[in-house]
């Protein structure tokens, strides 16, 4: 490796981006946002069932959660292109403590009930919608291209601790002391991640972009990432990703409990395998700082995540379905380390923020699989709607990928012009 090499690898390494104070913040208080939201997800589960007694009512909760993003990802994305980044942090995070405090009260005056908690996992889904590019977009402008992928990296590991810690934290607070404690714990969770992004010094203007027309801005954000390659290509793999195995995540308890016979202990342990092959594949592409051929990592988590659950619904034995749980969370550290990253890298400044409500617009598709995986596991089996749904996943993905432009050729911003052997002004050759 020559020096320059060396240099390049340092710079972009998820030690030098925490070096950045700003986004040390930043990333300490998605952190904490991160597991408060796993955390109220299993409080409001909780919540709902111990009220209602319905699965069904608690699958609701996953609706009403993911709703927002699927209706609201592309004007959210319009407010991060015309809108002050950090302001709209503010707000979000304000409003989540606010939505957070009055679920606290609530639930100790003993007053809450089911639809309390559907408005509010509604309000918090749209609240997450409304920040979600905004806060990438404020990424970029605190990094720059050159950090991006460490930076990337950082946030893919913030989603996984916060997968780990939240849904154990919510447990242990419930089971000791109660849904009121776990409701003030929530608030000042938020309320610490507020804080944190109050505390962010720096003021980057928005871009300045002419008439505001909601329609024409809306089809301009829409026709931008449909005429990108790069962004087209990307847009059509998370759609196949979030509706064919974001989506049967829901069911590995069913799974667990049906086809392999455990209990709750190791069910909650088998469900942590992919969180945790997710932390060991974001930390390896975070200190290997992978800058140049960002969209074959993304292909390859993606393989990899499909392949890996395709051969989970096929496992009759739960060590194996340990480790290949384990190494579908490694897949979907390329993949959603890489996802925003190439969008980011891809788009204009004046178009990032719409185009990651594009994007944020098919991750919403979720909900939608959700439903179909849902009717099929209730038709056939839970094990049955996972393969059936990966299976089909991988047969349109592999004969497209070795056409994408993103396993072809590097990832370089529009405005930084290229050599003919591809590499960029601030790349080795």
């Amino acid at each position: 490796m020559t020096m320059s090499n060396r240099a390049q690898r340092s710079s972009n390494s998820f030690w030098a981006v925490l070096r950045n104070r700003d986004f040390r913040l930043l990333w300490a208080a998605g952190g904490l946002d991160n597991s408060g939201r796993w955390m109220d997800t299993v409080v409001m589960g909780l919540l709902v069932l111990g009220l209602t007694d319905s699965a069904f009512q608690v699958a609701l909760l996953f609706v009403f959660r993911w709703t927002p993003m699927l209706l609201f990802a592309l004007v959210s994305g319009m407010v991060a292109d015309r809108a002050d980044r950090w302001m709209v942090m503010i707000v979000a995070r304000g409003l989540t403590v606010a939505v957070t405090a009055t679920l606290l009260v609530l639930t100790a005056l003993d007053a809450i009930e089911p639809w309390h908690l559907f408005l509010g996992s509604l309000a918090l889904g749209w609240l997450f919608v409304l920040e979600f590019p905004s806060r990438r977009s404020f990424i970029y402008d605190l990094v720059g291209t050159r950090q991006l992928v460490g930076a990337m990296s950082m946030e893919t590991i913030n989603f996984t601790i916060g997968r780990l810690s939240g849904p154990f934290a919510a447990g242990v607070v419930i089971q000791v002391y109660g849904f009121t404690p776990a409701y003030i714990l929530l608030t000042a969770i938020y309320g610490l991640a507020f804080v944190f992004t109050v505390l962010i010094e720096a003021r980057i203007p928005a871009p300045a972009i002419g008439p505001f027309s909601f329609w024409s801005t809306v089809a301009a954000g829409v026709r931008y990432s449909l005429g990108n390659q790069m962004i087209r290509s990307l847009l059509g793999f998370t759609l196949i990703m979030n509706a064919m195995a974001f989506s049967v995540e829901s069911l590995f308890p069913v799974v667990a409990r049906d086809h392999l016979g455990v209990g709750a202990g190791l069910t909650g342990l088998l469900i942590s395998a992919q969180a945790i092959g997710t932390l060991v594949g974001a930390t390896i592409i975070g200190l290997l700082a992978i800058i140049r051929y960002q969209g074959r990592i993304f292909c390859l988590g993606l393989l990899l995540q499909f392949s890996s659950l395709l051969l989970f619904a096929l496992s009759p034995w739960y060590p194996l379905s340990f480790l290949l749980l384990l190494f579908s969370g490694i897949g979907a550290a390329g993949f959603s380390t890489m996802q925003s990253t190439i969008v980011m890298i891809s788009a204009t400044r004046e178009m990032r923020g719409s185009a990651l409500g594009v994007l944020g617009q098919c991750i919403g598709i979720a909900a939608v699989g959700g439903v179909v995986v849902g009717a099929v596991a209730d038709l056939l089996s839970a094990r049955a709607a996972v393969g059936l749904s990966t299976g089909l996943g991988l047969a349109l993905l592999v004969p497209l990928m070795p056409f994408s432009p993103l396993a072809r050729r590097p990832i370089t911003s529009p405005d930084t012009p290229t050599g003919p052997d591809g590499s960029t002004a601030s790349e080795p050759r």
